[in-house]
């Protein structure tokens, strides 16, 4: 009995600030609002993406613009989707009110695309433009890939250079061996990725996009600071499959979150989650293993709804 009373006097005795209220309240479930946001983004471009690889296929939708630089290939193209119409847009919805995407097509299941998202949620804040450059895509059979690297990612840019794409051969091949990559198997690994690797399957179905599921990985790092305060958030994604028949939450794959933060006041932040997804639509993930802050939910069912 005494061992499991000696590390909470510790505590009390190196933090006399907190009450036994607060050290509670430092344990707790993993914070998987980030890794929310990443599945609602990432799923969100590939929705669009999908969008052009149907539409430079001759498909047409009521809530998408498009043109095309001449009828064969390669060809230019510019897409506008406005997403506030769009009743397919699924686990992305109401993350953005438009996307823009101009694309240089060297084929027809060959495209290197820049995307800019009009007003975009990111959590509580909204960005005037977020532009995504030249994402490289391969459409294979009955599957759609899309690689988005964290370093093409630019907040208000001038709009009208960043759609222009000004590709050579050299170029596009360099763009398009980033599809070559095999995605990580581990979700330790994916979190040094710092990009997301997208898989989209049409379920041939390739002019109904209702139908198509996502399956993510990859990895990445967002460090916020505020005042004295800064955080570190690492978050890895392995084979996280976003499936139509179920909206609350993946149902497939493994995912991890990381968080490394000094307070300006109270205990550090240290915690890492490993969390599995299963078939269960019920808007949670079990937590598989867990540390630091989070290791009072290992083995636990936590919210995690989309």
């Amino acid at each position: 009995m005494k061992t499991k009373v000696i590390p909470v006097l510790v505590l009390v005795l190196l933090f006399p600030d907190f009450s036994c209220r607060k050290i509670k309240d430092y344990f707790r479930d993993p914070d998987t609002e980030q890794l929310i946001e990443t599945l609602h983004t990432t799923t969100m471009i590939g929705h669009a993406v999908n969008l052009a690889m149907a539409m430079v296929q001759g498909n047409s939708f009521s809530f998408a613009t498009f043109s095309r630089s001449n009828n064969g290939f390669p060809c230019t193209t510019l897409m506008v989707v406005d997403l506030l119409s769009d009743p397919d847009m699924g686990t992305g919805n109401g993350k953005a009110d438009a996307i823009t995407i101009a694309g240089l097509w060297p084929d027809e299941n060959t495209a290197i695309l820049s995307v800019i998202i009009t007003d975009f949620h990111a959590g509580d804040a909204i960005l005037d433009v977020l532009g995504i450059k030249t994402i490289p895509v391969i459409r294979d059979a009955e599957h759609t890939r899309i690689a988005l690297a964290n370093m093409d990612i630019q907040l208000n840019p001038d709009q009208e250079s960043f759609l222009q794409i000004d590709l050579n051969s050299l170029e596009i091949e360099s763009k398009l061996l980033r599809l070559q990559t095999p995605p990580p198997t581990d979700v330790y690994v994916a979190v040094l990725e710092d990009a997301y690797f997208i898989d989209i399957n049409n379920n041939e179905t390739g002019s109904l996009i209702s139908d198509d599921s996502y399956t993510i990985t990859g990895g990445g790092q967002l460090i916020e600071v505020t005042g004295s305060s800064a955080e570190i958030v690492q978050q890895a994604l392995v084979e996280v499959l976003i499936s139509p028949e179920c909206n609350a939450n993946p149902t497939g794959g493994m995912a991890l979150t990381k968080v490394t933060g000094l307070a300006d006041k109270g205990f550090p932040e240290l915690g890492t989650a490993v969390l599995e997804f299963t078939e269960a639509c019920r808007g949670t993930a079990y937590v598989y293993a867990a540390t630091g802050q989070y290791v009072g939910s290992h083995g636990k069912h936590v919210s995690f709804n989309l």
